[in-house]
């Protein structure tokens, strides 16, 4: 699944982040955890002799991985312990730079936010990986691992515009340790990307080049805490999580003083426990079904209020064809409406990619969501958006291995005005200076090409 930097400006940007760490996905096991995300089969016997295979197609290299499981990367590859030090060491080093146009603008842009208006007086605005439009730099970085017989250390870094949305310590992204007691289960203990959702933050894995609305409004990024993987069976495997903060992770610091209590259990009917790790490939039918959540108590109530958040993901694969459900879901159970009356808070949203094979260096990846809630979320005096429905649209290409062209059209459409013009009215502080701007529009469009090189082991 990997693709090589061939020019110039980009291997400035990639090689001095070699010494860094990849970005956010699902709990993968420890050991094979940069396998599973460069996308790399089984050692193939000896090539010596026997013609060289076609490269893959592009769709397929940019098939959406399911959301990680750590069972599903257990015991894929014992290093070999007779051997050099270095066969247990795995890299990747990736730059992601991009033009955009049509993004949101005035003063109202904050990075770090995507469109979540805080409260009626002082509303922000933001737009997925960068807050502004023109030429930027999403990220540059790379990922380490080094895995022993029995134990593993990873670290991913990661610079640029997007740092800040994604990990509330940038650039680290991921920095754990890992014991595998046994063949099939690992124990990580330290700061790791979440288990949840379909799309991660290495772009080229996902139908598009940006993340989707439910990636940053419904999903944790990331966690501190503890979580262990098992292989339970051919078609099964179990994941389990004790981590700081709320269902949506939080800072490494905050919201400590009790710990939330994720899961997730795999399924893979067709017997092929590799469909996440290992996209779904030409001519095959693999199936992947992943369901889990995470159960925090918010503090409230003397840690009564529990909170509620569950993911469903469901990835298809055909010759030329890829599909990639996913469906999240949170309650507050303890919430009070504006009467003062006991009512529960149910926010939903869905998403559905679409990947479709064009020629050998060519796809075309599709995503519709749509975002809501029950009356108390839509009437909340502070609920960004009421109802959100976005539509994107990916034409990429692959002109040499390792580096990806993506050119993109997004619209957005929300039930309320949480987007800025560039006539929307500034907000002032008490001295006149402008802090921000009014959204003042419903739906938003925009454009971008996007130009990524990673390139691994």
């Amino acid at each position: 699944m990997s693709k090589f930097l061939s020019l110039a400006v980009m291997c400035s940007l990639a090689f001095p982040a070699m010494a860094f760490a990849q970005g956010p996905e699902s709990p993968k096991e420890a050991a094979d955890d940069l396998d599973a995300e460069y996308g790399r089969e089984e050692p193939a016997e000896s090539t010596e002799g026997a013609p060289a295979e076609p490269p893959p197609k592009e769709a397929e290299m940019k098939m959406p991985e399911s959301p990680k499981m750590a069972a599903d990367d257990i015991a894929e590859e014992t290093p070999d312990v007779g051997g050099s030090w270095k066969d247990g060491l795995s890299w990747q080093l990736m730059a992601s730079a991009f033009y955009r146009i049509g993004g949101y603008t005035n003063n109202g842009v904050r990075a770090g936010t995507y469109n979540n208006l805080l409260s009626t007086d002082s509303p922000t605005a933001g737009y997925p990986y960068t807050n502004y439009n023109g030429f930027g730099l999403n990220f540059a970085g790379g990922d380490v691992m080094y895995t022993g017989e029995k134990f593993a250390v990873r670290l991913d870094l990661r610079f640029g515009e997007g740092a800040g949305l994604l990990t509330p310590i940038a650039p680290v992204k991921q920095a754990y340790a890992a014991w595998m007691p046994g063949e099939k289960i690992n124990i990580d203990v330290g700061f790791f990307d979440t288990i949840f959702g379909a799309e991660v933050a290495d772009e080229w894995n996902n139908a598009n080049y940006t993340r989707g609305a439910l990636y940053f409004l419904r999903q944790p990024f990331n966690h501190m805490g503890v979580r262990m993987g098992a292989e339970l069976g051919e078609i099964v495997g179990f994941t389990a999580m004790v981590t700081n903060g709320g269902v949506y992770g939080g800072t490494p610091i905050d919201d400590n003083e009790t710990p939330a209590l994720g899961w997730q259990i795999g399924l893979s009917p067709d017997g092929h426990n590799s469909v996440r790790r290992r996209g779904l490939r030409e001519g095959s039918r693999d199936v992947g079904l992943f369901f889990g959540g995470n159960h925090a108590a918010s503090g409230l109530n003397g840690n009564k209020d529990w909170v509620n958040f569950f993911d469903v993901v469901l990835a298809m694969g055909f010759d030329w064809f890829h599909f990639v459900f996913n469906g999240d879901y949170y309650l507050d159970g303890n919430n009070t409406n504006a009467a003062g009356q006991k009512a529960s808070d149910f926010q939903y949203g869905h998403s559905l990619a679409l990947i479709f094979d064009v020629a050998d260096k060519w796809s075309i990846g599709a995503r519709g969501e749509h975002l809501s809630g029950n009356d108390l979320y839509r009437e909340g005096v502070d609920t960004a958006f009421g109802g959100l429905s976005t539509a994107t649209l990916t034409l990429r290409y692959m002109p040499v291995e390792y580096l990806v062209i993506s050119l993109e059209g997004r619209g957005e459409w929300s039930t309320r005005d949480i987007y800025l013009s560039r006539q929307a009215t500034p907000i002032l502080d008490t001295a006149g200076n402008t802090i921000g701007a009014l959204p003042d529009k419903g739906h938003n469009y925009a454009a971008i090409i996007g130009v990524t090189a990673h390139i691994g082991n």
